[in-house]
């Protein structure tokens, strides 16, 4: 997709549309498109977290074909590039959150780099998303998540290609994440 294809759209529709129509669902662009590539990433995290296969959701630069992200928007997907996921589960949100919620516990016995981790996921969960990856290293939802990707990410018939995942709990904390970016897009902002 182009950047100006994408601006078009926003001008002519909401950012919920847009969203929905181009990051939550479509043909992804990595891996050539090839769908049962796609697929085969999806069934086995499917496995892996006992999601079923629809929530799990390519997005970025891996299904639009450019950058969204402040940094490094409009940048287009390349050999580069990571390949990042959306998990969506109010069931794992939960378990996550409730780790979280057992450090706050022991949180004057964290280390002060353990605080800024469990601080920054307090950030983002009153949006209805949890990046696993940003988890303390004491909570073991985080470990086994950020195992899970890097095993994912060393295989060849996934182009050794970083892969990464966000745990979203409902589709509509998903559709806001994205409309939000959008909207930044469609003002000027980014």
């Amino acid at each position: 997709m182009k950047l100006e294809d994408l601006k078009k759209e926003l001008n002519h529709y909401n950012t919920s549309r847009v969203a929905n129509k181009f990051i939550l669902s479509n043909t992804p662009v990595c891996f050539g498109g090839n769908i049962d590539l796609i697929l085969e990433l999806k069934e086995i995290l499917s496995k892996l977290f006992n999601v079923h296969v629809k929530d799990i959701e390519i997005v970025g630069s891996a299904k639009l074909g450019l950058c969204l992200s402040s940094g490094r928007f409009g940048k287009l997907f390349d050999k580069e590039s990571d390949i990042d996921l959306v998990l969506i589960s109010s069931e794992l949100f939960d378990q996550a959150w409730h780790e979280l919620l057992e450090l706050d516990f022991i949180y004057y016995k964290l280390k002060r780099e353990e605080q800024k981790f469990l601080e920054e996921s307090y950030q983002t969960i009153h949006r209805g998303f949890i990046s696993p990856d940003r988890l303390p290293p004491k909570c073991q939802f985080g470990v086994n998540w950020l195992k899970t990707f890097s095993e994912l990410s060393g295989q060849s018939k996934f182009d050794y290609r970083k892969i990464r995942g966000r745990l979203f709990k409902n589709w509509w904390f998903a559709e806001k994440y994205y409309s939000i970016r959008l909207n930044e897009l469609k003002i000027g902002r980014l």
